[in-house]
């Protein structure tokens, strides 16, 4: 390995590139010495001692790994500059004849570039460490050096450790082609590749399959074989508090990530020098150099050409039937496979190799059949209520628009996860009156949302959403429908109780409730609207004998019932006016500190909830200040023109006065 080091081949590579090396240098030199210098000296000049200047150090010291997400991009953008730098005499004729020309054999040439382009990367971070451990040992107390050297060799090994995969897989790519500007759109391709197939696919998908969720890029296998996105979750640097606010430990999100992806890049390089001892010296100017990559490349672009402008060219148009769909990616598949022949062969005139475009028709159009048909049982798909440990749902829940309006939260118990299994395949098995892309769809009088996220025995997860679902009010009555499973759902006071957050709110101190949209009425006899009234003026206990009687006409099935459609029975039973406490509730923050975070709860007002009711007559004037808002027009008074020096709109109650 040293004679590498002291090559001729290495001396001039590295001197060649020397102004990629510096710059690269200097952005590491500014990231941590003088970084450190400066928080330093900054705080001397402000006129802080020595010992906060130090204080101040040591922290931005032990926060230096967070520049990782910064050095992460670097090493993406550098290790392709690097390996386009270092390979760069195999994409021409006359450069990639005179070096294989040389009396040196092709390992020896390979590893000469590969660790002359790795030093880029690799030397500059190096040096920079050791300007930054130099200045915490000379700046900071000894019994402090342990943990600063500690962050530092954490920012330095994880940088490295992406630097050198990155570089490697650059230098891998760049034996696949033999053309400088293909290198790194190969490079940028593949670093995506798995996460626009799996994106590609699952849009199709959504297109073909009612319910089906569209992308979600959280599987492993996604996130792992996209080593941007997985790395830069790994190099997150967490910071743990105590109660009272002091930092306990730091360290890495995911080191052994930064390890592997390390050890694959050692594997990347060696997979590089496989391929370079078997690469043609004349594949120079061609996308791909290596023959047996090519029906690969061409199937390749066919696939991803057909899918990416085959869905985007169906969502320009709307179309949302299953033989357009098809067409727009078919034929895109073909436009696809000729342009990677032109590509390949250099050439427009590519008609002649129709059998491939031929091929990728078929093979296009067998995979929209088989979403066409759901040969997989896609669509489907309902899991067993005994096969659920617990799912993320949210539904519609009907009127009014209070806090209850949509049920968001998790779902464990068995009984009620039995309700919403059995709403699911009740969707599923009349899809094709309810799916606004079907011949039979038929509107209802309204209409629900319900998206679900299961999580299996068995650790697999299954999501679904459906968006605008009908429900017929014919229908309340008839086991098994839609709206009969949506009404027994909407019914259950536990799900309804736990969406209106009572518990929770009473974890925190009541500070406040105020009443929207009611009248206002004067002593002339007249009224107006009003948006907003505070109950301003009571004391604390007043205020929690309010809460308190909001939560029993809540415990009677007085207040707080929902219904599932705008009818006449929700008018008859239920205000406009809606009642809104306001809570602080007190926390800890991420870094230990106090954090005060308001909190409103709102429910809608109903003519049968006595408690409420005879509060708000006793102690802020309902019936004799302002009247609530009826939904039935019969109720409703006329309401009167409003005399124009009569001041308006918002007024804060004072219910002493």
């Amino acid at each position: 390995m040293t004679s590498f080091f002291n090559s001729t081949l290495y001396r001039k590579t590295m001197a060649r590139f020397w102004p990629l090396w510096a710059l690269y240098g200097v952005i590491w030199v500014f990231a941590v010495p003088l970084n450190l210098m400066n928080c330093y000296f900054n705080a001397l000049r402000w006129g802080q001692g020595v010992s906060q200047a130090q204080a101040e150090l040591l922290d931005r010291a032990l926060e230096l790994p967070d520049v990782l997400m910064v050095g992460l991009f670097l090493s993406v953008v550098c290790g392709v500059l690097a390996a386009m730098a270092v390979f760069g005499y195999l994409y021409n004729n006359r450069a990639a004849c005179t070096m294989h020309a040389l009396p040196v054999r092709r390992e020896a040439l390979f590893w000469s570039n590969y660790l002359a382009g790795l030093s880029f990367l690799l030397l500059p971070q190096l040096a920079a460490a050791l300007m930054g451990a130099a200045v915490e040992l000379a700046l900071l107390p000894p019994a402090e050096w342990g943990q600063a050297l500690s962050a530092l060799g954490t920012l330095f090994l994880a940088q490295s450790g992406t630097a050198l995969f990155f570089f490697s897989f650059a230098a891998f790519c760049a034996m696949f082609t033999g053309h400088l500007l293909a290198l790194p759109a190969f490079y940028g391709i593949l670093n995506g590749l798995v996460i626009s197939v799996y994106f590609l696919v699952t849009s199709l998908m959504d297109l073909f399959f009612f319910g089906y969720p569209g992308m979600r890029a959280d599987g492993p296998l996604v996130r792992y074989l996209t080593p941007v996105y997985a790395l830069g979750e790994a190099c997150q640097w967490q910071t743990a508090y105590s109660d009272s606010g002091e930092a306990l430990s730091r360290s890495l999100e995911s080191p052994g990530t930064v390890a592997a992806y390390a050890a694959a890049g050692v594997v990347l390089a060696v997979l590089a020098l496989l391929v370079y001892q078997r690469r043609h010296v004349e594949s120079a100017g061609d996308v791909v150099a290596v023959p047996l990559v090519r029906p690969l490349f061409r199937y390749g672009v066919a696939f991803c050409v057909g899918l990416c402008f085959g869905v985007c060219t169906a969502a320009f148009f709307n179309w949302t039937e299953a033989l357009p769909m098809s067409l727009c990616v078919i034929l895109w598949g073909v436009v696809g496979c000729f342009a990677a022949e032109m590509l390949l062969k250099k050439s427009f005139r590519v008609l002649k190799y129709w059998k491939h475009a031929l091929a990728v028709a078929a093979a296009m159009t067998l995979l929209c059949a088989a979403f066409a048909m759901d040969w997989f049982g896609i669509e489907n798909k309902v899991p067993d209520a005994g096969a659920v440990s617990s799912l993320t749902l949210d539904l519609d829940m009907g009127y009014p628009y209070d806090k209850a309006r949509s049920y968001s939260g998790e779902v464990t118990d068995p009984d009620q996860i039995r309700k919403v299994v059995d709403l699911h395949r009740a969707i599923v098995q009349d899809k094709d009156r309810v799916d606004q892309n079907s011949d039979g769809y038929q509107p209802g009088e309204d209409a629900i949302y319900f998206s679900v996220t299961y999580t299996l025995t068995s650790g697999a997860t299954l999501e679904r959403r459906y968006y605008s679902v009908p429900i017929y009010q014919d229908e309340r009555d008839l086991e098994g429908s839609i709206t009969w499973q949506a009404q027994q759902f909407i019914q259950d006071r536990e799900l309804v109780e736990d969406q209106y957050g009572f518990d929770q709110c009473e974890e925190g101190r009541l500070v406040e409730a105020y009443l929207t949209d009611l009248y206002q009425l004067y002593e002339n006899g007249s009224r107006q609207e009003q948006s907003r009234r505070y109950l301003d003026g009571i004391t604390g206990e007043e205020l929690e004998d309010l809460w308190q009687a909001v939560r029993a006409d809540f415990r009677d099935g007085t207040i707080g019932v929902r219904y599932l459609f705008e009818d006449q029975e929700r008018m008859d039973n239920t205000y406009r006016t809606d009642l809104t406490f306001s809570f602080e509730i007190t926390s800890l923050g991420v870094r230990g500190q106090t954090v005060v975070r308001g909190r409103e709860l709102t429910i809608t007002l109903t003519p049968n909830a006595q408690r409420t009711l005879a509060w708000l007559e006793e102690f802020s004037g309902l019936g004799e200040r302002y009247e609530l808002r009826p939904h039935t027009p019969s109720e409703e008074p006329e309401e009167e023109e409003f005399p124009l020096d009569m001041p308006m709109t918002v007024e804060v109650l004072d219910t002493k006065g």
